[in-house]
C-alpha cells in the first residue's frame, strides 16, 4: 500500500485522527472491509463529500439553521 493509499491519507486526516475516530464502527463493517471500500472509491470522491461538508458547516453557521455542524 502506497503512502497515497493508506485509508487516513484518503481520507485527508491524520493517522492518529483516522485510528480516533474509528470510522469502521460507525460503517458497521470491520476496519479491512472499510478499507478496501476506501480504496475502490472513485478519485475525487472524498474531495466532494469535504466540499458538501464544509459548504452545510458555513450555510448553518451564516443562517442560524439546524444544521450539523460537527460532520
Amino acid at each position: 500500500m502506497t503512502p497515497q493509499n493508506k485509508p487516513w491519507a484518503i481520507l485527508k486526516v491524520s493517522r492518529k485522527q483516522y485510528a480516533a475516530a474509528r470510522p469502521w464502527k460507525n460503517s458497521g463493517m470491520s476496519r479491512e472491509q472499510f478499507e478496501q471500500i476506501l480504496v475502490v472509491l472513485p478519485e475525487g470522491f472524498i474531495d466532494a463529500i469535504h466540499l458538501e461538508a464544509d459548504a452545510e458547516r458555513l450555510i448553518a453557521a451564516a443562517f442560524g439553521g439546524g444544521g450539523n455542524r460537527d460532520a
